[in-house]
């Protein structure tokens, strides 16, 4: 008997968070691999996670834990808006957001 493929449905899907005046992307590991090539692993901590959060404004990925820690003492350089425009735009076209 035949059987039609079956069908998978995803829970990740990339997203734009409120994180203040920061830009940031939460993206699963698969979705940042599938994006960019990267491996899921936090840019803080060093260790594999796989959800994560894309802070632009540090072109860098963090697991939840380190990202909650970030955001605790994350200060805000008007300055700095340029570059994290920019790496938010690329990042959320390869990401789909």
């Amino acid at each position: 008997m035949h059987r039609p493929p079956r069908l998978t449905f995803r829970n990740d899907m990339a997203r734009k968070v409120d994180c203040g005046k920061f830009l940031v992307i939460e993206a699963t590991r698969d979705e940042m691999h599938r994006a960019c090539g990267s491996p899921g692993i936090c840019d803080y901590c060093g260790k594999v996670s796989d959800n994560g959060y894309y802070i632009a404004v540090l072109n860098q990925w963090f697991c939840p834990k380190c990202y909650e820690e970030w955001k605790k003492d994350a200060r805000y350089y008007p300055e700095d808006r340029p570059v994290e425009e920019r790496n938010y735009q690329y990042y959320s076209k390869l990401l789909g957001v």
